[in-house]
C-alpha cells in the first residue's frame, strides 16, 4: 500500500486501509474504489492523506495493536475529550480499562518494530496525536522494562498529555503562518491547564497528571513551564516527550507535510541531549523503523525497489525487492532481493516520495499486462 495526499487521489484508486472518524465510525472501508464524490468528501472531512493500493507495494506493516483495540480507545477517548471541550462532567474509568488492554496487546508485540500508519482528519489532530503518543510511549516503556503498573501510569499520562490543548482556540492550532507572541503564550498554557484538569479527576494517579505538566520541559533546561533540567523531569514525561516529538514530525500539519521516517530519525538524533533525554532517544531509535516495510527506495545501481523486510537492530540495512531496473523498466523476473546486511557495498540513495512512487504506475501500465484491480482505474488507463 501507498500513502497519498488527498489532493493526488484519482477516480479508480482503491483504498488499502479502513478510514475511521474521530468517534470511531467507519468512513471508508478497505478495498473501496474511489470516485469523484468520495475524493471530494475526504477533502471536506479534512483528511489530508489515505492509503491506496499500489501494484508494487502489496505489503501491510505489522501494527503494535490491532484495529479493534484502536477503535475501542478511539471511541472512549473521543467521548471524554468531547465532554472536556464542552466543560461537561467526564469519566476516565473506561479509558483506564482500555489502556490495560492496549498494554496487554503491546507486551505481546514487544518485538515488533515501531511504525505508525494511522490516518486522521485535520480537526482531530490533538485527539489522534494523543492516541499515537500513548502507543509509542507504551512501547518505549516496555523496552525500558517498566512494570505493568508503571506502564498504566505512563499510558494514562500519555493519552491525556495534551488535554489542555482542548482549551486553546482552534484557529490558533490551525494557523499556517508564524504564531504571534500572544498565540505562543496561549499554547504554552496548555501544560498547566491539562495538569489542573487531570489532577481533579479520579482514578488518575497524580504522577500521570505530571506528564501533562512536564512533557514540554527540555532535557537541557530550556523548556516550559518551569525550566526543569535533566532527571528533575519525571521519567514518564521524558518518555512522552520523545513520543510526542516523533508523532508530531511524522504527521501532516496545516503548515507542512509529514516528514518521512528516515527524516524523522535524523531530527530525533539532533534533539538528543537538548530537547530529549539521550538514553530514551537511543532506546527509541533502536526500535523505530527507519525504512518501513513498503517504503520505495532508489539504490546506488539506479534500480528501484521496495522494502520487504527489516533486520531488528540493523534497520538501516533492510531487504529490498527490485521492482524497476536501472533503465526504468518494470523488473521482468524472477524475483530479485537485495539484502543490505549481506551486500555491504550496496546502499540506498534516497527514499522516493509518494508523488514519485505513483509515477511508477505509468511505467507498469505500459508493460505487457494491465494492473486492473491493483489500484489502477477500472478502465485500465494509466496515470501520468
Amino acid at each position: 500500500m501507498l500513502r497519498l495526499a488527498t489532493s493526488q487521489l484519482q477516480p479508480g484508486m482503491v483504498i488499502a486501509r479502513n478510514i475511521f472518524s474521530a468517534t470511531g465510525n467507519l468512513l471508508l472501508s478497505e478495498n473501496a474504489i474511489l470516485n469523484e464524490h468520495l475524493i471530494s468528501r475526504l477533502g471536506i472531512l479534512g483528511i489530508d492523506s489515505v492509503f491506496v493500493c499500489h501494484p508494487h507495494l502489496e505489503i501491510t506493516p505489522e501494527e503494535i495493536v490491532n484495529e479493534e483495540t484502536r477503535v475501542e480507545i478511539i471511541k472512549m477517548a473521543s467521548q471524554a475529550f468531547g465532554d472536556i471541550r464542552q466543560n461537561r462532567t467526564f469519566n476516565l474509568t473506561g479509558i483506564c480499562e482500555a489502556m490495560k488492554k492496549i498494554i496487554e496487546d503491546a507486551i505481546g508485540s514487544r518485538h515488533v518494530l515501531i511504525q505508525m500508519t494511522d490516518i486522521r482528519a485535520r480537526a482531530d489532530y490533538t485527539f489522534g496525536h494523543s492516541i499515537n503518543v500513548c502507543l509509542l510511549s507504551i512501547m518505549i516503556g516496555i523496552k525500558m522494562n517498566l512494570n505493568p503498573q508503571q506502564l498504566l501510569e505512563l499510558a494514562m499520562g500519555a493519552i491525556l498529555h495534551d488535554l489542555g490543548m482542548l482549551l486553546v482556540p482552534y484557529e490558533i492550532l490551525q494557523k499556517t503562518d508564524s504564531l504571534s507572541p500572544t498565540d505562543w503564550n496561549r499554547i504554552q498554557t496548555h501544560t498547566k491547564k491539562g495538569f489542573e484538569i487531570i489532577r481533579r479527576v479520579g482514578p488518575i494517579p497524580l504522577v500521570s497528571a505530571h506528564v501533562a505538566f512536564q512533557h514540554h520541559e527540555n532535557f537541557d533546561g530550556t523548556g516550559y513551564c518551569r525550566g526543569l533540567l535533566g532527571e528533575d523531569i519525571h521519567i514518564y514525561a521524558r518518555i512522552v516527550a520523545v513520543a510526542d516529538l516523533y508523532d508530531a514530525i511524522t504527521s501532516d500539519r496545516p503548515y507542512r507535510k509529514a516528514f518521512l521516517p528516515h527524516e524523522a530519525y535524523d531530527i530525533m538524533l539532533a534533539s538528543r541531549g537538548t530537547k530529549l533525554d539521550p538514553a530514551i532517544v537511543d532506546r527509541f531509535l533502536e526500535n523505530v523503523v527507519i525504512y518501513p516495510v513498503g517504503t520505495t527506495v532508489l539504490l546506488d545501481t539506479g534500480e528501484i525497489g521496495v522494502v520487504v523486510e527489516i533486520h531488528p537492530q540493523l534497520q538501516v540495512r533492510p531487504v529490498v525487492r527490485i521492482i524497476i531496473d536501472q533503465f526504468g523498466n518494470p523488473w521482468p523476473g524472477p524475483e530479485k532481493l537485495v539484502d543490505f546486511t549481506k551486500d555491504l557495498i550496496r546502499f540506498i540513495v534516497k527514499v522516493l516520495k509518494p508523488e514519485e512512487i505513483f509515477s511508477l504506475r505509468a511505467k507498469a501500465c505500459k508493460g505487457k499486462s494491465p494492473l486492473k484491480g491493483k489500484g489502477v482505474p477500472i478502465d485500465e488507463k494509466c496515470y501520468d
